[in-house]
């Protein structure tokens, strides 16, 4: 498949300064090598959600194919379920350990209005890493979430159809406003890995308060962290 428009050239931006990051790391102080390889691993998952939407946004002729496919074949199986997911590893040159990445789109988009105008999806990622540890992040493309990178904020999360409930999460160390992390991981994994849908709502400078939604069923733990 080709990638084409302002998927591709941001593809190619991101990959760009992927491999920037990569050689500045190989020449750089301890703290500074650190910082580089987060940058990398934050890169290279926005790399990955940029093909995930490349893909979704197939060309009119492959829609029409998949159309007709879909039309003349069984009902869903449960063969189809969980492939929404993008499962990706990294290795880490300087330790050797591998990081691990989950990521699920947003079903719905969202528009702000100006700076930030434009459709956009939100992006709940699970990373499993041997330097930062167990995180679920939660991305928007452009927007300031109102959370501190050293004040915890409040996010209100709901699983399928329970009731909503306050998550306490904290913004991402670089002080960038796209992101947040929860806390207690294993709490969070736990609900997900039951639910099949969740809908997260936090608060955006000048947007409110907009809730977007991730179809996480059918989730693959072998996949996310496979056995060796």
């Amino acid at each position: 498949m080709i990638v084409n428009g302002k998927a591709g050239k941001d593809m190619k931006k991101i990959t760009f300064l992927i491999l920037n990051l990569f050689l500045l790391s190989a020449c750089s102080p301890k703290s500074e090598l650190d910082e580089a390889n987060k940058k990398i691993a934050e890169l290279q998952s926005q790399l990955e959600i940029e093909k995930a939407k490349n893909k979704a946004a197939s060309s009119p002729v492959e829609q029409a194919s998949e159309t007709k496919s879909t039309a003349t074949s069984e009902p869903e199986t449960e063969s189809k379920i969980g492939t929404q997911w993008i499962y990706s590893q990294a290795e880490d040159k300087m330790s050797g350990g591998t990081t691990y990445h989950a990521y699920v789109l947003s079903t719905n988009t969202v528009e702000f209005s100006f700076p930030y105008n434009g459709i956009q999806n939100a992006t709940l990622h699970l990373r499993t890493d041997p330097k930062y540890g167990k995180d679920v992040i939660f991305r928007i493309e452009k927007g300031q979430i109102l959370c501190n990178s050293y004040e915890d904020c409040t996010v209100l999360v709901r699983f399928d159809d329970e009731k909503p409930a306050n998550y306490s999460a904290v913004g991402a160390a670089d002080n960038s406003n796209e992101t947040v992390f929860f806390r207690n991981y294993s709490k969070f994994v736990g609900k997900l890995l039951k639910a099949k849908q969740i809908r997260i709502s936090t608060n955006i400078y000048q947007q409110g308060s907009p809730v977007f939604e991730f179809d996480v069923s059918g989730f693959n733990q072998e996949k996310y962290k496979p056995k060796r």
